[in-house]
């Protein structure tokens, strides 16, 4: 059977990637009006085969665990979902310590902030080559057993929290963010030879 997994791993300490891409954000780019929250990922994403559907997740967990190229138990919480396949169009279990669904940082002063609609943005960030994303596909087919990594894609995602009066308009607030046009716009991504999308974007009332 088929089934697509999700790989989310952030660092358990103070980000300082993402701490820098915030000062800049907010004090030279100026989005100090706009974003209210900013957490990065690393994510994976890949569609496996497996005979056994419950035997996927534990073997992927397995060897991500044991694996820095993916997690560093000492360094990160990870979180391993299972998606709905062809016999199983449910949500399946998750492995992981880490609450994606619940990691929504907001800024002190958003939290008192009134009259805002408050946008919660997954961007995912990755190389428009592919050649990282075969070399992490490679790695995992070496090492697991009765699981093939059939197709992956691998990038970092970058939570934003953002106001803004619709959701169209925050996604297009982070579009102005993440993407590098000059020296006093953009700052995450290289249109040469970087790309994005959106993975979801919400309402966080």
């Amino acid at each position: 059977m088929n089934a697509g997994l999700e790989l989310w791993v952030r660092l358990k300490v103070v980000d300082l990637v993402a701490q820098t891409a915030w000062m800049t954000m907010i004090e030279k780019l100026g989005f100090a009006g706009d974003l209210k929250g900013l957490v990065r990922y690393s994510y994976w994403r890949m569609d496996v085969e497996s005979s056994g559907r419950e035997s996927i997740l534990k073997e992927v967990d397995r060897v991500i665990r044991f694996d820095s190229a993916f997690t560093n138990q000492n360094k990160h919480l990870y979180r391993l979902l299972l998606q709905g396949g062809e016999d199983a169009p449910q949500a399946a279990p998750s492995m992981g310590d880490l609450q994606v669904e619940n990691d929504y940082p907001i800024s002190e002063e958003a939290a008192v902030e009134r009259g805002e609609r408050i946008f919660a943005i997954d961007c995912l960030i990755r190389e428009r080559d592919g050649i990282r994303e075969s070399g992490f596909r490679s790695r995992l087919n070496d090492r697991l057993s009765g699981v093939s990594v059939l197709s992956l894609k691998a990038g970092e995602v970058w939570r934003f929290i953002v106001s803004s009066d619709s959701l169209d308009g925050a996604k297009l607030k982070v579009e102005g963010i993440v993407v590098t046009r000059t020296r006093r716009e953009g700052l995450l991504l290289n249109p040469h030879y970087q790309t994005f999308e959106i993975l979801s974007a919400s309402g966080r009332d």
